[in-house]
């Protein structure tokens, strides 16, 4: 039996090791586009910061997976999936087969439209690498715009001031998909990155963008406001990285569709974490429960269910903050 598991994730470990504990004779692999171990996406602002080294930011899911019999392939890149033979085509000319396949892509940063005719102004926070350069940038920067809502900006906008940089915080309202804080407690945390030194900008959105001299750049709201900086960190709620199954016959909505066990419509194939639109049983709805904690429980029940099991995925209601952090949001944000 072959497992292939797309992403190195909390949900693409979670799979890769769940369906090796039940399946002990098989051969699982894992790939990745990722060139680095696997790592915490939430805890990559504290590398920003300085809080964390990068031993710090690493998933202790993703240690000794070779020991556990789970092979690890960086840059792996999914370009497409042929369900009828059982193949995934990857970007660098290379295929893999499989038996059963999980889907654990994760998801992929939204850029503002008016950031695209500007690409030297701003640097993305959403994976290792985007990490270690925003923190290069900003070591050389005085004054930042973080772009980004809820808690992705809220992390953002407090790594940069904790670096020193003057902070303005374009905070776009509500995140489209998912969001981990309720309103009252984003403005309790707002108001404690303004005391701080943080100036926030809120309900609305970066209208233009002006290259001034190559190192600095003017930025303008849709409420007229223009705020002079060195860089633009965007810290913006991701959408499901799920192109390349276009054509594969897999269905989708916002996100893969799968039912309570995590399958997709194609029996073989499975999906979880943040790219999955997963039904709900007790609400009776399909939706996307994003978060780390959701994604590694997804994952572990897609590995252990394509592996024979039969377990209903119930959504996960732990404190997302607590366990990821060890200290409640608000907390962090006064610290």
């Amino acid at each position: 039996m072959r497992y292939l598991i797309l992403g190195s994730g909390p949900a693409g470990i979670a799979a890769a090791k769940a369906a090796r504990k039940l399946d002990k004779d098989a051969e699982v692999i894992l790939a990745t586009e990722e060139h680095a171990a696997p790592y915490l996406r939430p805890l990559l602002p504290d590398l920003v910061s300085g809080e964390r080294e990068l031993p710090g930011v690493a998933d202790p899911q993703g240690k000794n997976l070779a020991k556990s019999g789970v092979k690890l392939l960086g840059g792996k890149r999914a370009r497409r999936v042929d369900a009828a033979k059982n193949r995934v085509a990857f970007s660098d000319g290379t295929e893999e087969t499989y038996n059963f396949l999980c889907v654990a892509t994760g998801g992929r940063p939204i850029l503002p439209l008016a950031l695209m005719g500007a690409p030297g102004s701003f640097l993305f926070l959403n994976s290792l690498g985007d990490a270690q350069r925003v923190r290069e940038r900003a070591m050389r920067s005085d004054t930042t715009v973080v772009y980004g809502p809820g808690y992705l900006g809220i992390e953002a906008a407090r790594a940069m001031r904790k670096l020193g940089n003057q902070v303005i915080w374009i905070n776009p309202g509500l995140p489209r998909f998912g969001n981990p804080i309720s309103g009252e407690v984003e403005a309790r945390v707002t108001d404690q990155l303004r005391a701080r030194g943080v100036k926030v900008h809120e309900g609305t959105e970066i209208a233009d963008v002006i290259d001034v001299d190559g190192k600095n750049f003017e930025v303008v709201t849709a409420g007229g406001a223009a705020i002079r900086c060195h860089l633009i960190v965007v810290a913006t709620e991701r959408l499901p990285n799920i192109g390349f199954l276009e054509g594969s016959g897999v269905k989708a909505g916002a996100g893969v569709l799968v039912d309570e066990y995590l399958r997709t419509n194609v029996s073989n194939i499975y999906a979880a974490g943040d790219c999955a639109e997963v039904y709900d049983v007790n609400r009776r709805e399909s939706r996307i429960n994003f978060g780390w904690r959701s994604a590694m429980k997804q994952g572990e029940l897609a590995g252990e269910n394509m592996a024979g099991g039969g377990k209903v995925y119930i959504k996960n209601t732990e404190d997302y903050f607590g366990l990821l952090y060890g200290a409640p949001l608000p907390e962090r944000a006064g610290a």
